[in-house]
């Protein structure tokens, strides 16, 4: 067996080790606020344990390879082609929740960087870059928006050049002989989009106004775009730690499609039809799902969710990613993050977690239908 088999295998029994945690917490729980939810969410991973290990962990295959790193992560070594992809990849759905969970991560990372700025980061962006038909900015505009002015030059330039690579953007040179001003020699540093990228950008949101002759970026231009480009260029660069933003991208990343795995897997649980949410305007029996507050008691689905941020770590970048898992940051943040995600890509109504059925969502929850009806049926 070789090294690559063997740790697959280490990190599947890792992950069944947790869901016998899991299983062995919920089993002395005698608190529950829904009939059932604890008997579903048991009879769920106890199922989880039989088949997960089956055929190498075809479940875990199937739901990051063939959906999440298609839609999410394309293999491709063509930032352009990957951008097309991920960007032809998304629905209004998905749009939203995987969106508000890239933006909450991005954010916090750009902060990071670009400590001087208020606004949200990627809303900079979108207001900078929409400015122009042609989606570039001046080097000095990019200072203004993300510099500290309490902070030399030299350690803004450094800064701004990480925020640069982290949405996989390009800088161009503008060389002009003789300045107006000063009669001279004057190089000016613009930002953009890569070339092939540019040209899907103007195809897609650029508007013409033929009684003005003018051309405007449209409305349509949103912070999805760069969250697309922050993708793309994840997936073309992923062997790249410095160009994708070191481990903290690799956490950051693998921790939020851990959730979406787990949130997948989860099990549909059916209110009593005097339950008030369902009654609740905001509540849509089609395309929600409850998620009982018991199930996210930190021992229940905790010790799921650090093995799956290196399965998922492993899925999309090797050997690379796993050893840059920070175990111990994990251990000391995991509760605390998988709530903050949690509030992210769910809601709160009249006191209980409710579960959007997006597309990846029920996606993944099929694959999980199709291997045990089909193993079912085998035996």
């Amino acid at each position: 067996m070789s090294n690559k088999d063997l740790t697959w295998k280490k990190l599947l029994q890792d992950f069944i080790k947790g869901l016998e945690k899991a299983i062995e917490e919920l089993e002395k729980r005698d608190v529950e606020n829904i009939p059932g939810a604890k008997k579903a969410l048991l009879d769920r991973l106890n199922n989880m344990k039989i088949h997960f290990p089956k055929n190498d962990g075809e479940i875990f295959v199937k739901s990051i390879d063939d959906k999440i790193q298609n839609a999410f992560f394309p293999q491709s070594i063509d930032i352009v082609e990957s951008f097309n992809k991920v960007l032809k990849s998304r629905t209004h759905e998905q749009d939203f929740v995987i969106n508000e969970l890239i933006n909450g991560f991005v954010t916090s990372k750009a902060k990071a960087i670009a400590s001087g700025t208020q606004v949200p980061i990627i809303d900079r962006m979108v207001e900078a870059f929409s400015t122009r038909s042609d989606f570039h900015i001046v080097d000095h505009q990019f200072y203004a928006m993300f510099g500290d002015p309490n902070k030399p030059k030299s350690y803004v330039k450094k800064q701004l050049q990480e925020l640069v690579d982290l949405f996989g953007l390009v800088s161009k040179e503008l060389v002009v002989e003789k300045d107006l001003r000063k009669s001279e020699k004057k190089i000016y540093v613009f930002y953009t989009f890569p070339e092939g990228i540019l040209k899907i950008l103007e195809e897609k949101y650029v508007i013409i106004d033929e009684e003005l002759g003018q051309a405007y970026v449209s409305d349509a231009f949103d912070r999805n775009v760069f969250i697309c480009m922050f993708l793309a260029n994840i997936a073309v660069n992923r062997d790249n730690l410095e160009k994708i933003g070191g481990n903290y991208t690799i956490n950051g990343i693998s921790a939020i499609f851990a959730l979406i795995l787990l949130l997948s897997f989860m099990p549909k649980i059916s209110v009593d039809e005097t339950n008030p949410i369902l009654r609740d305007p905001s509540f849509n029996e089609e395309k929600m799902s409850v998620i009982p507050k018991s199930w996210m008691m930190k021992q229940i689905l905790e010790p799921l969710f650090e093995p799956l941020i290196k399965v998922v770590a492993y899925r999309l970048g090797g050997g690379l990613w796993l050893s840059n898992v920070i175990d111990s940051e994990i251990n000391k943040k995991i509760h605390n993050q998988l709530r903050f995600l949690l509030k992210d890509v769910n809601r709160w109504i009249l006191g209980e977690l409710v579960r959007v059925d997006i597309p990846i969502f029920v996606e993944i929850a099929n694959i999980w239908a199709e291997i045990t009806v089909g193993a079912d049926i085998k035996e």
